[in-house]
């Protein structure tokens, strides 16, 4: 299953994509550490923590561009995982 991700941004060198409204860390390699796949939450304050720093909707509206991602998800029942 391939997943598209448009619109996103690049924060202290990882990369943040949106996929129907919700925040995602994309996957990536960044000197010889792999960031796996992994959807944000919002706090209770309604801030995301990216890389450990609080962002509101506003401050992340105005960071998100157009990154055109495309995410590669391998889900078969012949693949043990």
């Amino acid at each position: 299953m391939i997943i598209n991700y448009k619109y996103g941004f690049k924060f202290e060198g990882v990369l943040y994509g949106w996929k129907d409204k919700k925040l995602y860390r994309l996957p990536q390699t960044i000197s010889k550490r792999f960031y796996c796949l992994k959807e944000l939450v919002k706090r209770a304050d309604g801030r995301y923590s990216v890389s450990r720093k609080p962002k509101s909707k506003n401050q992340l509206k105005d960071m998100t561009v157009f990154i055109n991602y495309e995410y590669q998800d391998i889900t078969d029942k012949d693949c043990p995982f």
